[in-house]
């Protein structure tokens, strides 16, 4: 039930965050800041998923077994995949030959 300061840290930051990436979004259309924008309010989102389950608002997501869900998984891995992709687009839109 309790959640650590440093999580509560890294969730203000985050906020901030993606409240910027949002007022970003507002002003581009370039498929690499999109992607990286998208990845910054994902991994928003799974930070308040991990908080509201640490403060017993949400069950548990890994059982006692140790085993985490599919689901959970992808959701963690899916920012730093949106990331590569901005990344790998803004390399190829600005190659020099």
């Amino acid at each position: 039930m309790d959640v650590p300061f440093a999580l509560m840290m890294q969730a203000a930051g985050s906020f901030i965050a993606s409240f910027l990436a949002i007022w970003v979004w507002s002003r581009t259309r370039e498929e690499a800041w999109i992607f990286i924008i998208l990845g910054t309010l994902v991994s928003f989102g799974v930070l308040l998923i991990e908080i509201l389950s640490g403060l017993g608002i949400l069950p548990r997501t890994i059982p006692a077994a140790g085993r985490i869900p599919l689901w959970l998984a992808l959701l963690q891995v899916l920012p730093s995949l949106l990331f590569a992709f901005g990344f790998a687009f803004y390399l190829f839109r600005n190659r020099r030959y």
